[in-house]
């Protein structure tokens, strides 16, 4: 009997809610924004919605699991996000709920990580079993394999590479104290406008007019119309870039780096080619390319959680 299963992302700005084949095939997909606020299980509540939806009565009887991916910090023991840093709630409860609901097991991992194993199983990372996913959103993420186990840390929280600290010139202000010199407060898609802003007050001789700009995407625009202000600014996230995906090769040693995440992937001639300039040459280097699955990385990699991995826990992902 044809198996399927049900996988979800919650992101930041959107929920998507598929079902999903164990070749990592999207048989069908629901989008909506992300609740913003609620209660615990609001965002639960919301998930069976759009499950409810998209399920029709003969897939309830192939359903044979549930996973979901989340940006953390995350309990995936527990099944909950504790605090989520892109998220306006101080906890949401998903695992009890959705098993209550459905009678299925359900599992939660980290985003990025996830991503990764959609990547290892069905993308460009089939013949590696040591690659790293790097995700450039929202915030700035990651998922590791090493030797083909994919790294998920007591609680589901390893590879949280967007917290790397990293030595520069900047202590923005927008940030507190202890996350100034944190990789995604500098390059993140929604740290990147703030950051600009930041650094024009510290080089206003370089400013070449007056800006007013809210969102990453901007700034990618002014860059491709050749907006010197702009370009040597995108340079200079080169070059703190560099320092993260530096930071990488030095914890993990892959053999690939694939970098997703809509900020990458829409700017990529923007921020790949510039921070291979300025990167660190004293390790050897892996090859930095950009992911295959686009947006659906992290429901493939929903998939492979249910379907393609040998052993799997909270704290376990093997895949031979």
């Amino acid at each position: 009997m044809k198996k399927i299963g049900l996988a979800v992302d919650l992101g930041a700005s959107f929920l998507r809610v598929a079902l999903v084949s164990p070749n990592g095939r999207i048989l069908k997909k629901i989008k909506t924004p992300t609740p913003r606020q609620g209660e615990a299980e609001t965002i639960a509540k919301k998930i069976i919605f759009l499950a409810e939806k998209i399920l029709q009565n003969g897939d309830k009887n192939l359903l044979s699991g549930i996973a979901i991916v989340s940006a953390g910090p995350l309990d995936s023991q527990k099944g909950e996000l504790i605090t989520p840093t892109n998220l306006s709630f101080k906890k949401v409860i998903l695992k009890h709920p959705l098993e209550k609901y459905f009678g299925q097991p359900v599992l939660l991992a980290n985003d990025a990580s996830a991503a990764a194993l959609g990547e290892k199983v069905f993308g460009k990372g089939k013949k590696y079993r040591h690659l790293v996913f790097i995700t450039i959103s929202t915030g700035i993420g990651g998922g590791a394999i090493v030797d083909n186990h994919l790294l998920c840390g007591k609680k589901g929280n390893a590879a949280e590479i967007g917290c790397f600290n990293l030595e520069t010139n900047y202590k923005p202000t927008y940030c507190p104290p202890e996350k100034q010199t944190h990789w995604e407060s500098y390059a993140s898609g929604k740290n990147l406008p703030k950051f600009f802003h930041y650094w024009l007050s510290l080089n206003k001789t370089k400013r070449e007019k007056n800006y007013h700009l809210k969102t990453a995407k901007e700034i990618f625009e002014l860059a491709r119309k050749k907006d010197k202000t702009a370009l040597l600014f995108i340079e200079e996230i080169g070059k703190i870039n560099s320092r993260g995906v530096f930071n990488v090769i030095a914890a993990y040693e892959p053999e690939i780096i694939l970098m997703g995440g809509p900020v990458c992937l829409k700017n990529k001639s923007f921020i790949i080619p510039v921070l291979k300039k300025y990167l660190d040459k004293s390790l050897p280097l892996p090859q930095i390319v950009p992911a295959s699955l686009g947006e659906n990385a992290s429901l493939a990699g929903a998939a492979a959680l249910l379907f393609s991995v040998k052993e799997k826990s909270c704290s376990r992902v093997l895949l031979d």
